[in-house]
Formats: C-alpha cells, structure tokens, sequence
C-alpha cells in the first residue's frame, strides 16, 4: 500500500514501478506530528480566512506562504487529518525530506482527494522536481483533486526556474500565514498545556514567552520537555520550575 511504500523510500530502498495507484487514506507514519494536528489546537489569529479557505473544498489550490514558526505545517496537517477522519484520500509530505524522496514520489498521487506538499523551496531550482511538481499540478487538477502547497516565500519570490510551474503556482489561492503576536502565544501555550493534561497561568505563559525562543514550534517542543520532566519530578509547571530547567 502507498503508506508502506512511502516509508521505503525514508529508507532509500523503494522501487517506483512497484507503486500502487490504491490509496491509503492515512498520514504515513513516520509524518506524523508528535501530537496530533488540528484545527482546534490552533489559534488562528490573523489567519481566520486562510482556514476558512482551508475548510472550503471548492479551492483547489491554496499556496500558502510564511516564516518558519508561523503554522504552516501545522494547518497542511489539520486539513490532511480532516479529509482522513472522513474517509478520504489525503496525504501530507514534507519536502524538506527531499534527498529521501526522488520525483517520482509524485506518481499516482493524482488519484488522491488531497495532497498536502510541505516546503516546497525544498525542491525548487531541481529541474526534475520542478517539472513532475508542474506535471503533477495538472494531472491532479484534471482529476478534480485539492493541492495544498507550503513554502518559506510566496511562489512569486521563489526562484523558479521553469516559467509554466511559476505561472501554475499563482492560478489559486495565496496566503500568507502570519505570525501570532504575544497574546496569542500565550493562548497557544495554554491550549497546548491544556491537551497535555495540566493547566498553565497566564504568568507562566508569559515567563516561557520572555525567557524562551519566540518560535511556536520551539516553544510547542519546549512545553513538551517541560510537561515530561515536571511528571518526572512530580512537580507542577510553575515559574521556579521553568527557572531551574532553563
């Protein structure tokens, strides 16, 4: 099956001709996010209407574009999941996994509902990848599938050197996923302390934003260490705690 497959080619021992065009409707295991992505452990924002884009099956291509830490694999991951829990074909990969994945990852995947490609500047200025992402573009877009891509710079500022990719990258939907600013942080922090099992005040919150990185996704993977280590203590997550860890 296709997930089997794709976790043959992350150990470099997969033969492309052997792929099957039936679809697993799953993330691939070794894709998936140590907590579960979704829309509601996801403060939005500035970035309401690309959600609603998101949730809005009509858009068949969304290029969504943005500094790290601003969600973006997060919210490709949320619509993949969504499309599962429902029983349909959808597939999440990263493409910063690019010396994993040759070109022809892509074949086959057309048949899908949705595919989500994440960090698509991975592979942009590779004349083979630019030209199975432009033949992919329209083979999925024939078959009435949904494309999903992520990148650090919009398509327009990507430097692109096949001119009909670029110009099929610009027919849909552009968004830029911006940052949240302190007070969503916050909320973020507590929301993802909360879905671990603890409560977190807005003061230790706010300690963590200031003596911390201001990255979401360093502060997503230090709340984690934190919530195992304070377990570890039998201790609560407070700010003499966080002082002494940090």
């Amino acid at each position: 099956m296709l997930v089997t497959l794709l976790q043959n080619f992350i150990l470099k021992n997969i033969n492309p001709a052997q792929k099957s065009k039936k679809m697993k409707n799953q993330l691939p295991l070794s894709f998936q996010a140590a907590e579960i992505a979704a829309f509601d452990n996801y403060i939005a924002g500035e970035n309401q209407q690309l959600i609603h884009s998101l949730e809005n099956e009509k858009e068949q291509l969304i290029f969504i574009w943005g500094e790290k830490g601003s969600g973006k694999t997060h919210l490709l991951q949320a619509i993949a999941g969504q499309y599962q829990a429902r029983e349909m074909n959808a597939l999440y990969i990263p493409l910063q996994m690019d010396d994993d994945f040759p070109p022809e990852l892509l074949e086959g995947l057309e048949m899908m509902d949705l595919v989500c490609l994440d960090d698509i500047h991975h592979v942009i200025g590779n004349q083979e990848w630019e030209e199975a992402l432009f033949h992919f573009f329209n083979q999925i877009r024939d078959n009435h599938g949904r494309l999903i891509l992520a990148a650090g710079n919009s398509a327009v500022n990507l430097d692109i050197h096949l001119p009909d990719l670029k110009s099929r990258l610009t027919w849909g939907l552009t968004y830029q996923a911006k940052i949240l600013d302190d007070n969503d942080k916050i909320e973020a922090l507590k929301l993802r302390a909360h879905q671990r099992g603890f409560a977190m005040t807005d003061d230790v919150a706010a300690y963590l934003l200031k003596r911390a990185s201001r990255d979401m996704t360093d502060l997503i993977k230090l709340l984690e260490k934190l919530d195992y280590e304070s377990l570890a203590e039998q201790r609560k997550l407070t700010i003499p705690f966080i002082k002494k860890y940090l």
